[in-house]
């Protein structure tokens, strides 16, 4: 509880993402703790952020897209990314300032986005994915309520997969930021 109270009292909260985010986001996915597993340990130039900005907004998928944890529209904190696989299925994807780590943040922004994609009644599946060296994504796919979906393999090495599906999909488990 006192990591909710902390994030209201700091007016933390999530919104859409616009192209205006695009430098920020660049900015977090440039922090070396961040991009260690997401972009195969190679800081993203900013035009495979732009790019990676735009893929998860044209995919044409009303729950699909990329919002922004902010401090009241101060800073990007985080970053959730639900992106298209197929028409009932959509990917996982968050990052978080390694300031914020150890708070909570991911798993709430995270379930958050995942409220709002369950909003549409297509969307059967959400599942992610990281590196099975990364335990603390591990730890946040577990604490969303994920389920063990299999052992692949990512250009570094051994990765595994997490799913949620919608029925099984407990709107209450985490208290939902606002979004704004």
């Amino acid at each position: 509880m006192t990591q909710i109270w902390e994030m209201e009292r700091r007016n933390v909260y999530l919104r859409r993402a616009d192209s205006h985010d695009t430098p920020h986001i660049h900015a977090l996915l440039c922090e070396p703790e961040v991009y260690r597993y997401l972009t195969d340990g190679v800081a993203p130039s900013i035009a495979a952020s732009a790019q990676w900005v735009r893929n998860a907004d044209a995919v044409g998928h009303s729950a699909a897209g990329i919002w922004v944890l902010t401090n009241n529209g101060e800073q990007v904190l985080g970053v959730v990314r639900l992106e298209s696989s197929d028409a009932a299925e959509l990917e996982l994807t968050y990052l978080l300032h390694p300031s914020e780590w150890g708070r909570g943040c991911a798993a709430r922004m995270s379930h958050t986005a995942m409220i709002s994609a369950y909003a549409d009644r297509g969307i059967r599946t959400i599942w992610a994915g990281t590196d099975e060296a990364n335990m603390a994504s591990v730890g946040v796919m577990r604490r969303l309520g994920m389920s063990f979906r299999g052992h692949v393999e990512y250009p570094l090495g051994p990765g595994v997969e997490y799913e949620m599906h919608s029925r099984l999909f407990d709107a209450g488990r985490i208290e939902p930021l606002e979004i704004r």
